[in-house]
């Protein structure tokens, strides 16, 4: 809570110190000034930002986001629209990137073959010093352009047509957090490897599928999962470059849209969601680290 609180604190004043008038990007700039007066007041603007602050915090405890200054709509209602969207892209991505990490970080961290880790990780670092929106264009150029498996922009709600639209984004995301999730494991196998307790199962015959389980994956899962949880919560952030990209209708680019309308309420809103989820995410991410490795301290 109290990072949440912190969230949308800032959050509340880096938009009021940012440039544009909401009234005047509501009524437009040749709007009679007596009616931009009286529309400020009505959203409370012609005070100072710590009196607003302190009016919006009264309305959040109440469960009121306020209204969306560019739709005339219940900002929670805009949320609950376009946040289902977003939350399905990042659980899959999430999904598909552990299926793959798992196999190569176990695989590369027990054999360790200085050949083979020296390919692997200048790959994935390549992966992960590319910028996201680069991996996008170059996603759209081979599979929509060049082999028209995935529409260039555009969305539709209706299963299964909406996994033609969502495919590529998950695609993209998927390998992003692959060579980043799969470099910790790699190397938190390759630590567990030299424990005591590892040397003990060795000693007592374990069997493989046991062995494999409880004395390697299973506590250098602990860090991995800790990871991912911090990093589906940072997607949320890099669904802002990978929705206004692929035209997807999400709370990413809504929040683009309320920024450039200067649509306080909205912004605060969606930021305040967002605080909440990533805080979510890592206390969730802490308990299963906890369940997996006992010695993890929560």
């Amino acid at each position: 809570m109290n990072v949440s609180f912190w969230v949308m604190a800032i959050s509340f004043m880096i938009i009021r110190l940012s440039p544009g008038d909401p009234a005047i990007a509501r009524l437009g700039a040749g709007a009679d000034p007596a009616a931009i007066d009286a529309l400020r007041k009505q959203l409370k603007l012609d005070v100072n930002p710590l009196q607003q602050l302190v009016s919006y915090i009264v309305d959040l405890l109440h469960g009121n986001l306020g209204t969306s200054l560019q739709f005339g709509s219940d900002v929670f209602e805009t949320i609950r629209r376009t946040l289902p969207l977003t939350l399905t892209y990042i659980f899959f991505s999430a999904f598909f990137a552990l299926l793959l990490s798992i196999p190569i970080g176990v695989v590369l961290g027990w054999t360790n073959k200085a050949s083979f880790v020296y390919i692997y990780r200048s790959i994935t670092s390549v992966i992960i010093a590319t910028p996201n929106f680069f991996i996008a264009m170059v996603g759209i150029l081979l599979f929509s352009i060049r082999r028209d498996w995935a529409p260039v922009f555009g969305y539709v709600a209706e299963f299964p047509q909406n996994l033609k639209f969502l495919w590529l984004p998950v695609a993209i995301n998927t390998l992003i957090m692959t060579a980043i999730i799969s470099r910790v494991l790699q190397s938190s196998v390759v630590e567990t490897k030299n424990e005591e307790f590892v040397e003990t199962g060795i000693i007592r015959g374990v069997s493989r599928p046991r062995f494999f389980w409880y004395y390697i994956l299973k506590p250098s899962m602990a860090p991995t999962v800790v990871l991912m949880s911090y990093m589906m919560g940072t997607m949320l952030g890099a669904t802002v470059i990978l929705e206004t990209i692929f035209s997807l209708p999400g709370i990413g680019r809504e929040l683009v849209g309320a920024v450039l309308a200067s649509d306080y309420p909205l912004v605060q809103g969606i930021l305040l969601f967002f605080g909440v989820i990533t805080v979510a995410l890592s206390f969730l991410g802490d308990i299963c680290a906890y369940l997996l490795d006992r010695r993890v301290k929560l």
